[in-house]
């Protein structure tokens, strides 16, 4: 095999290994459609290529990521010039528990360690504990949170869970976070008593009513493929990263083009969900 095609697949194991916090065997076949036997050769030749990266774990039979994977990732996302450990730095759309839901583009950089740290917690039910800095309490203070779900929502990646500080489910941006550490305490609370994130709204998407008709059409002809509105299914408690990422006016009489376009026409059925915290 060539240096390259050896390192293309070994990028396949290390992203899934630095993202998901653990590879195993099982998981390079339901990825990759890998024959067991070849899966086991990318593993061990991957050990080879990164001894100090993974850790055998028997109890999951998986190798885990260790410290050292994470500093090495850190550095090589901090280099100048691109490495073979580049291509691993990607967040990774998981197709495993714990599965990121995107609404939109990367735009900050994301910690893989801390990514992996949370993607352990929700496959395993854990709950974490974090530094964490927001705008109404900017110093960093601690946070106990039972997570279940990973999202990327417009610039930033962010964790759904419940926090035991505010007793009630809450959002976090993962670029607020430090010190997160994985807890062996299981989480108590089940996803499906966060109403918010269970509720799917249909949002009504139309032209902002304030355009002329000849400016509606254009929306219409750019966003609805010409219909008059456009509905999209829409988990409550992203509405308003879809709201901001969209511009979509919710208040057509204050929010007005040419900044608002587009328009929120079923308000009154989706404004109990419009930025609640």
């Amino acid at each position: 095999m060539s240096i390259e095609g050896r390192q293309e697949r070994d990028a396949k194991v290390g992203r899934i290994l630095l993202w998901e916090g653990r590879v195993s065997r099982g998981r390079l076949i339901s990825q990759y459609g890998l024959s067991p036997i070849r899966a086991s050769e990318w593993l061990r030749d991957f050990r080879a290529s990164y001894p100090s990266w993974v850790a055998w774990d028997s109890k999951l039979k998986a190798d885990v990521a260790t410290s050292m994977a994470y500093s090495d990732a850190e550095r090589a996302a901090n280099a100048s010039r691109p490495s073979a450990i580049s291509a691993m730095l990607v967040p990774y759309a998981l197709n495993a528990p714990g599965k990121p839901l995107s609404i939109s583009w990367d735009f900050v950089h994301t910690s893989p360690r801390i990514f992996s740290r949370l993607n352990l917690a929700i496959a395993d039910r854990l709950r974490v504990r974090f530094l964490y800095s927001s705008m109404n309490t900017p110093e960093p203070h601690e946070r106990t949170v039972e997570p279940h779900s990973l999202l990327r929502a417009g610039r930033r990646w962010h964790v759904r869970g419940y926090c035991l500080q505010r007793q009630d489910f809450r959002d976090f941006v993962l670029g607020r976070m430090s010190k997160v550490k994985l807890l062996s305490e299981h989480s108590l609370e089940d996803v499906a008593t966060d109403v918010a994130w269970s509720t799917v709204l249909q949002v009504r998407l139309t032209a902002h009513p304030s355009l002329s008709p000849a400016q509606q059409l254009v929306i219409r002809n750019e966003y609805f493929n010409g219909a008059s509105a456009r509905v999209e299914s829409c988990r409550a408690a992203v509405l308003n990263y879809m709201v901001q990422e969209l511009m979509a006016a919710t208040d057509v009489n204050r929010q007005v083009p040419p900044d608002y376009q587009l328009a929120i026409e079923n308000t009154e059925e989706c404004r109990q969900w419009l930025f609640k915290t």
